[in-house]
């Protein structure tokens, strides 16, 4: 008896330590490669923005759509981000090319749609704002150059390096 019980007491802490370790890693951003195709996206060579944000998701995903305010949200935040849905049960071949396994998946690139971060899961406003902006601005106010309540009259760029998030800001001409 007392030899059953040990064992399903551990097979339960086995099964609740297994599924801590998921919800841990959900959501959370992982350096990537590949590049994207403009005309994949639907995007025009005049379309020039600092950060291209893909987001793959299902039509009946209540996590993808908490997914798309977020990044909508954040898209009116931040300049020059661009925000790009793609619809699995629309796109199945581009999924395929580009490994989407589960929905809501989302990858960050840079202006040449090089991926530079991948996320699968739910991934809060501030790893989204730390990937885009660096490490120092998550969480915290935006910078007064980022909050003037009118737009913006020069062009912003925002730089991602692999070796870890570096934000560089420099105005257009």
């Amino acid at each position: 008896m007392a030899i059953r019980l040990g064992v399903t007491l551990g097979l339960v802490a086995l099964i609740a330590l297994g599924a801590w370790a998921w919800r841990r890693r959900e959501g959370r951003f992982s350096e990537a490669g590949g590049a994207f195709d403009r005309a994949a996206l639907g995007l025009t060579s005049r379309d020039k923005a600092s950060a291209v944000m893909v987001e793959f998701s299902g039509e009946h995903c209540g996590t993808c759509r908490i997914l798309e305010g977020r990044l909508s949200k954040l898209a009116g935040e931040i300049p020059d981000v661009r925000v790009v849905n793609v619809k699995v049960e629309d796109n199945p071949s581009l999924a395929d090319r580009y490994d989407v396994k589960r929905v809501p998946a989302l990858f960050v690139t840079d202006p040449g749609l090089n991926i530079v971060w991948r996320a699968t899961g739910l991934p809060s406003e501030d790893a989204i704002r730390q990937v885009l902006l660096g490490p120092e601005w998550a969480g915290r106010p935006q910078p007064k150059s980022l909050s003037r309540r009118r737009p913006l009259r020069r062009r912003r760029t925002i730089t991602l390096h692999e070796e870890g998030v570096a934000c560089e800001v420099t105005p257009g001409k």
